[in-house]
């Protein structure tokens, strides 16, 4: 089942096909976000910066495109999809040009509540070095550099490890394959900022919004971040809407402990 900018379609051979035709032809904008118990997490960020990446593309944004509206379809995608009212799935929403305006097409996947997905105990990674994004503001949008994302990811199904981390190029440390990138030192938190070219999930602005103003055991910084940083750090953590926190448990031959990150990070989802 999947809502087709307002319809519910059960197949594909629904869809026009001209509108088919967009989707292996058009630049289109993707969020991914998730839907629990009625309710979908961190909506306020997910839409704000669903619209400035509209802009961004130069997209026409239809004037019902409210904050309300879209919430309503992803509500009856869900209803559609599963009797209960308690249903944890991830959401896709992609927007693409069509007809001088735009279309929406979202997509449901069942799976865990956020709070009860289990991260791996051994979770290795690596840097990515064979290339590198630019340390822009272009490369904040999730479809920038799709296609390094995905030979990094070869890359490290081939070597055997969990993630990469990707490198600017300035050879700054941005994020990894999985999501935002967090590193502990002592009463310091590390992250890179949005000029570094990470992306701006709504998760990593909620979790640096609640980390700034509601506890005061840790200070965030936003900074440029050497990959030396990660041999000086005590702690590693990987944050996303679809694998909740992962501690990374080794780096090359460095190791770290794995507590008190996702420990904070379970304080902010409750």
């Amino acid at each position: 089942m999947i809502n087709s900018n307002g319809n519910l379609i059960s197949s594909f051979n629904e869809i026009p096909e001209e509108f088919i035709e967009q989707l292996h032809t058009q630049l289109s904008v993707l969020e991914v976000l998730r839907f629990e118990d009625g309710n979908i997490l961190f909506w306020e960020f997910h839409y704000f910066r669903i619209l400035a990446s509209l802009r961004r593309h130069r997209f026409e944004i239809p004037m019902n495109y409210t904050m309300e509206y879209l919430e309503a379809e992803i509500i009856r995608l869900s209803n559609a999809t599963s009797s209960s009212k308690t249903i944890k799935a991830l959401i896709k929403i992609q927007f693409l040009p069509y007809q001088k305006s735009i279309v929406f097409i979202m997509s449901l996947r069942e799976l865990h509540s956020f709070n009860k997905i289990q991260s791996s105990k051994n979770y290795r990674l690596d840097l990515f070095k064979e290339d590198y994004i630019r340390a822009t503001n272009l490369s904040n949008l999730s479809n920038t550099n799709e296609t390094l994302y995905y030979i990094a990811s070869r890359y490290a199904k081939e070597n055997g490890f969990d993630d990469c981390i990707i490198l600017n190029d300035q050879k700054n440390l941005v994020e990894t394959l999985k999501g935002s990138l967090y590193l502990l030192q002592g009463d310091k938190i590390l992250t890179s900022t949005l000029k570094c070219g990470c992306q701006d999930f709504a998760l990593r602005s909620a979790f640096n919004e609640w980390v700034e103003k509601k506890q005061k055991v840790f200070k965030l910084i936003e900074q440029e971040i050497n990959p030396f940083e990660l041999q000086k750090s005590e702690e590693l953590m990987v944050i996303s809407i679809e694998y909740g926190s992962q501690s990374i448990s080794q780096y090359r031959k460095t190791t770290y402990n794995t507590c008190q990150l996702n420990e904070l990070f379970s304080r902010f989802i409750q």
